[in-house]
């Protein structure tokens, strides 16, 4: 083998063994806490519940009068 190729594969390796360290959870755990989440912020949440006309910074404050 070319000493190219056998120092991508090294490479390849290495990033293999890294990335079997990371910590995994099975999705049904994931799940759980990703609706915890969701269930504890959602009352913050302005794609949700809308956005405070009152507290809106992009309504127009008047009507454009160019004529």
């Amino acid at each position: 083998m070319p000493i190219n190729q056998v120092q991508n594969l090294q490479k390849q390796l290495a990033q293999l063994k890294e990335e079997a360290k990371v910590n995994r959870i099975p999705v049904s755990e994931a799940v759980k806490d990703l609706l915890s989440y969701i269930n504890q912020n959602s009352q913050e949440d302005s794609l949700v519940n809308g956005i405070n006309q009152s507290n809106n910074p992009f309504i127009p404050k008047s009507p454009c009068s160019i004529m």
